[in-house]
């Protein structure tokens, strides 16, 4: 038979769904899988019926009905036992009936293929995949007793002969298949060890372990086994009668593993492998995932419990086993392996340790050509029957012989690289690919000659020089080359992973070389950035993006908007605008992703955007005119000028803006950007033309414009840690194409892609990722002159990766500045992998990581908050106990929450050390580091520019949005503006970076939606004449805040016309945030440079337990008393941030003569003033006071010792 990779081969479900799925539903003991008491639908012997159940935890809000949910049936070579009607993707099946248990149901039609598996995907109504990305297969040796029956279940990679309902959390469950049913006296035994603890409970003891907690028909016993909260680690377990051991070996529970088919795993008598796919009886030989590991040129590692282990080699592939033989059949070359206890390796692949070492016998054999064809490892039990059949995971040893000492592959330069005697040398990594030619295109895309690459034993690159090639030329990759996924040997075409300029929508590559001066405008090589950054706690740093900075601005020429080159037109309201916050202190424009992203269309043929005709989103889309939006296709109206007709009608009951929007969305060119294509080329929509190398020439111009004109540096969003898609078939799959297996991270035990990111997981713990990663950044900063860079999801790489890579910039540009997000997520969580580029990692590396702690103290709750608890987890900024809500309360317990919301943003004006010392909230002396959120020491940093502090960025809701959520009805439209001041002086005017959002300072709003990311133009607009701030222009789209519409009526129903603003309010705002900046830049003490400096010059007041409720009093000092005179104008600065509804009088710190700054002109701290040596600050109200100098350096305000 031939090989299908099991369900738990492709399980690419991200663990988090798995986990959350079970964590929100209970079960009790008893056996609860389920017959549904015989009353299936009836079937004959030549049909089977597939039933799909919803997520009860999403029932409540979607609806328990199943209405518009279709199965989409097919075959093919391997499962060819559908006997039914070509099914269109587009259609589907219809569900033949709802069972209230079991979900919809479709009965389907069999034949007698000698495959007997059909394949199907159920789609809910919008044609979504409930399953994720995994290709359900039927199997028909693996169904119900009582007929071809199987289920599914949302968000579960698998298809259950019987189904089972989700488990509590924190529980896994073992199943126990005896070949005589009896399972009567078994227990389990468990324990924990050093490297398998997962076990909530005490160890069992032998004579007495875990009793049987139900029963399967199907599946055998089972127990429910405690896990420990968030553990992905595995258990161990040895099922047991007596001295009756039915699984022969120990053997462990996997979790990671377990919790991609629903936290089971099955076990049968006389196998010491535990299988993650469900499974009735156990199979003959199954293909399961990929769990072997080759890891270095003569070991590769399985799990545990193998007696004798083989290595199957087939050049070609098609390895199959015989079940009536009992061998394998097609296999080129078999390699032994002998068990060894040499595990060298681990400190390489510490998330490996619980796997077996074995030593291949490789004499007389080339790894690198068995590197080139199938391989295929086997598992032998002591009976000498394979027990494990899997596939091999390559990454370890491509890196063992190609890169370090084992290789030269580090040190080749890869891509078309133009030669001084005008010939193309095109080099590419592909040390598995079996051949290489590159393919030429003239500009029509016709293809013109195909040219045989030579492959280098040393690097493992493939290389020709060629002088039929020059600048401007077309070409493609033709790869012959084994694919797991498929497994299959494949010949496709593909991009260079290394391209520096591509065609249109990114279907080939151009070969350019960005020295020429063709690609430069005009003094290029003679520009030089505005700002210094040697010190880079003085950055404030302006995020913006692309598209939304011009996209619907009149004053821009239309060929220009959304486009790079709106960036260089001066006198636009856009431009004028940057330019003004230059001039009062903002330093870094930081540019969402402008690298080639996959999910925009580039041709602007088949894009509609809101300033389009209507019509021609009927073109673009022909699924608008069979929706209810069709009566305007026949219009002149444009789409932009619908949404505000059908603006009207809008309600929870009928939210029609986000529903025109979502047909929008999938043809506009909005998208933030997120979904990298090809890393080094700029992206090709916000070019006037996306053909060749436009796009690269504008985009210099633009920066050269930003640095010359505005008078700002630029920061470039990186985004390495996945791809847009991997495997053999996307179109916008090009790593795993050229290197399959290597360039994503996969899952340990099945081989799928992991996909915590949101997409197809890279890793960059590969040393040829790696140099990849580096050889692009390099490309950025010296070919692009940026000046900085953010990394997308930070934590997901190698926090060593990012210090070579860093330095591999800085030899470029020596005061490069990198930053990121240092979330601790997913299958790396914890330095599961290597050491992860995290918050708490990255102290003293001089890497930057946004702060969620200062964040949320001041926005209050958390991002991930919904419905009612959005509006009751009031914050500092925006009146937690000072001034609550409907939905909050102003008890002891608010109290509490409130002074630590304080002192956690007292922290984050501190720069977030981890070694400041403060006066906390219980009046103790304590550090950084010794502040807890949420169960993690608060401080991480050892110099306050490694804070980025932000109140609000492209993510979640805006700052406005927020703070209209949490704010009380009664609050009036002025002092809500104050509020976002207010929110916005924390990070503006404490330690550390502070990092803004594009309409920050115009009060902007999405229209309370949470994540926009592809939300169009309608709900992204920004508009800088300061007449619009976007608010309430439909609810936002259901399937990110269907929860919280009721809460978003209630608010803007409850706000009413106090969270309306106009240009008074918006011109006031934008006054108070340029403000703010000025505020930064006149004075250094705002902007200290180094670690000691703050802990030596900065101190609060208004601390401890007696302290007032959302005030902030922080003082810095430049008195005598600290060696370096910081600004010779000051002796010291004060801060006081109000964030009360009540002035407040405050005595001036060390009885300090204290003045309000003259830099105070707007009505930002109007009535503030010092009287009688105290400060009086009004409600609402961010104020500096400094001590100015007269003369001789004064004392200043020392900080006071705390013990």
């Amino acid at each position: 038979m031939n090989f299908n990779l099991s369900a738990v081969a492709k399980a690419v479900i991200p663990l988090c769904s798995a986990v959350i799925l079970v964590g929100c539903n209970s079960s009790s003991s008893s056996d609860d899988s389920t017959d549904n008491g015989g009353k299936f639908v009836p079937i004959s012997d030549t049909q089977a019926a597939i039933y799909f159940k919803k997520d009860p935890t999403q029932a409540k809000s979607t609806g328990a009905n199943y209405d518009g949910y279709s199965l989409y049936v097919w075959n093919d070579d391997q499962c060819a036992s559908y006997n039914g009607d070509d099914v269109s993707w587009d259609t589907g099946l219809p569900a033949d009936g709802v069972d209230e248990e079991l979900g919809a149901y479709w009965v389907i039609d069999l034949n007698k293929s000698d495959s007997q598996c059909v394949n199907f995907i159920p789609r809910d109504a919008d044609n979504n995949k409930p399953l994720g990305d995994y290709d359900a297969k039927l199997d028909l040796e693996q169904v119900h007793d009582e007929g071809n029956y199987v289920f599914t279940r949302e968000g579960i990679a698998a298809v259950f002969p019987e189904y089972i309902p989700p488990l509590p959390a924190n529980t896994a469950r073992v199943y126990l298949n005896m070949e005589d049913d009896d399972i009567s006296g078994m227990t389990l035994h468990v324990w924990n060890d050093a490297t398998c603890d997962s076990f909530a409970g005490n160890d069992t003891s032998w004579d007495a372990g875990l009793p049987i907690t139900g029963t399967s028909e199907t599946y055998g016993g089972y127990w429910d086994i405690a896990t420990k909260e968030g553990s992905k680690k595995c258990i161990n377990f040895i099922p047991h009668r007596g001295e009756e051991k039915p699984l022969v070996e120990n053997t462990q529970l996997d979790l990671e593993a377990a919790a991609s088919i629903g936290n089971v795993a099955f076990t049968f008598e006389g196998s010491s492998t535990v299988y993650y796919t469900p499974m009735t009886s156990l199979p003959s030989a199954v293909m399961s995932g990929a769990s072997a590991h080759w890891l270095t040129p003569d070991v590769m590692a399985l799990p545990a419990g193998a007696s004798t282990v083989e290595l199957l080699y087939a050049k070609e592939a098609g390895i199959e086993y015989d079940s009536g033989s009992k061998a394998f059949k097609n296999v080129d070359t078999v390699i032994s392996g002998e068990k060894t206890d040499n595990q060298s390796w681990v400190g390489s692949f510490p998330h490996l340790a619980n796997l077996e070492s074995w030593e291949l016998d490789l004499e007389g054999l080339d790894v690198k050509n068995l590197l080139k064809g199938q391989l295929i490892a086997v598992a032998y039990d002591s009976q000498g029957a394979p027990e494990l059949i899997t596939q091999v995971q390559p990454a370890g040893v491509l890196d063992a012989i190609y890169t370090g000492d084992g290789g030269s592959a580090e040190a080749q330069s890869y891509g078309a690289i133009i030669t001084d005697d005008n010939k193309v040398d095109f080099t590419l990594w592909a040390p598995t690919a079996q051949s290489v030619s590159v393919v030429k295109y003239n500009s029509e895309k016709v293809k013109q000659a195909s040219l045989p690459m030579t492959f280098n034993e040393l690097s493992g690159a493939w290389r020709i020089s060629s002088d039929e090639f020059e600048f401007g030329d077309y070409f493609r990759y033709l790869i012959k080359v084994y694919h797991p996924v498929s497994q299959e040997v494949m010949e496709y075409e593909v991009t260079d992973p290394y391209s520096l300029s591509l065609s249109m929508n990114s279907e080939f590559s151009q070969v350019v070389d960005l020295n020429d001066p063709r690609l430069k405008p005009d003094e290029w090589d003679a520009l030089q950035r505005p700002i210094d950054q040697t010190n880079p706690g003085q950055f404030v740093i302006y995020e913006a993006h692309v598209r939304d900075f011009s996209a619907l601005d009149e004053s821009t020429n239309e060929a220009h908007r959304g486009k790079f080159t709106a960036f260089t037109q001066p006198d636009t309201v856009p431009v004028d605008h940057l330019k003004s916050l230059s001039a009062s202190g903002v330093t870094h424009l930081h540019l969402l992703p402008i690298f080639d992203i996959a999910t925009i269309n580039e041709n602007p043929d088949e894009v509609a955007n809101i300033d389009e005709p209507f019509s021609k989103l009927c073109d673009v889309n022909p699924s608008v005119k069979e929706s209810k939006f069709k009566a305007h296709c026949e219009s002149d109206s444009l789409i932009s000028e619908v949404f505000t007709e059908i603006k009207a009608e809008d309600s929870a009951e009928n939210p029609v803006v986000q529903e025109l929007n979502s047909y929008v969305a999938s043809t506009d060119s909005f998208n933030w950007g997120y979904d990298p294509f090809h890393y080094t080329v700029p992206e090709g929509s916000y070019a006037t033309d996306a053909e060749g190398t436009v796009r690269i020439k504008e985009l210099r111009e633009a920066v050269m414009s930003i640095k010359q004109y505005i008078g700002m540096n630029v920061v470039m969003d990186v985004v390495y840690n996945h791809t847009n898609s991997a495997g053999p078939h996307a179109r916008t799959s090009v790593l795993d194409k050229v290197v399959p297996w290597y360039y994503q991270r996969l899952n340990p035990v099945t081989g799928g892609v992991e996909t915590s990111t949101c997409c197809s997981n890279t890793a960059p713990e590969r040393a040829m990722f790696e140099k990849m990663i580096t050889d692009s950044l390099v490309v950025w900063s010296q070919d692009y002159k940026i000046d900085s860079f953010r990394f997308d999801l930070m934590g997901h790489h190698p926090l060593d990766q990012m210090e070579r890579s860093l330095q591999a910039v800085k030899k470029v540009d020596p005061n490069t500045y990198f930053y990121g997000e240092g979330w601790d997520f997913g299958e790396v969580a914890g330095n599961a992998l290597f050491t992860q580029a995290t918050q708490p990692n990255l102290g003293g590396t001089g890497i930057g990581s946004f702060s969620d702690r200062l964040r949320d103290a001041v926005r209050g709750g958390s991002p991930f908050d919904s419905g009612e608890g959005i509006r009751r987890t009031q914050g500092f900024g925006n009146g937690i106990y000072v001034k609550t809500n409907d939905l909050a309360t102003a008890n002891d317990e608010t109290k509490q929450l409130a002074l630590h919301y304080a002192d956690l943003t007292r922290l984050g004006m501190a720069g977030n050390l981890k070694d400041f010392m403060m006066i906390d909230s219980k009046g103790k002396a304590v550090r950084g580091d010794e502040v807890d959120y949420n169960g993690v020491p608060a401080g991480y940093a050892v110099d306050p520019f490694e804070v980025q502090n932000y109140v609000s960025k492209h993510d979640n809701q805006t700052l406005w949005d927020n703070s209209q959520y949490k704010t009380a009805y009664d609050v009036t439209v002025e002092d809500r503006v104050r509020i976002q001041a207010v929110s916005l002086a924390t990070a503006m005017l404490g330690q550390g970076m502070p990092f803004t959002h594009m309409g920050s300072e115009l009060l902007r709003s999405k229209s309370m939606q949470r994540d926009s990311y592809d939300s169009g133009d309608w709900y992204n607009l920004v508009d800088f004449t300061l007449n619009d701030n976007n608010w309430d222009k439909g609810l936002p789209r259901k399937d990110k805040d269907g929860d919280n519409y009721p809460i978003i009526e209630d608010v803007i129903a409850g706000a009413g016309s106090e969270a309306e603003v106009g240009n008074t309010e918006m011109t006031q705002m934008v006054g108070f945030y340029k403000e703010l900046a000025q505020l930064r830049k006149t004075y250094p003490l705002l902007a200290l440079p180094t670690g000691e400096d703050v802990k030596d010059r900065v101190d609060f007041h208004n601390t401890g337990i007696n302290q007032i409720p959302g005030l902030i009093v922080m003082s810095v000092d430049n008195g005598s008393t600290v060696a370096a005179d910081i600004d010779p104008s000051v002796d010291a600065v004060v801060v006081v941030i109000n964030a009360t509804p009540s002035e407040m009088t405050i005595p001036a710190p060390n009885n300090a003569a204290l003045v309000l700054s003259s830099v105070h002109t707007s009505d930002l701290a109007t009535g503030a003033e010092v009287v009688d040596g105290k400060m009086e600050v009004p409600a609402w109200t961010p104020a500096v006071f400094v001590i100015n100098r007269d003369g001789d350096r004064g004392n200043g305000i020392p900080v006071n010792i705390k013990k």
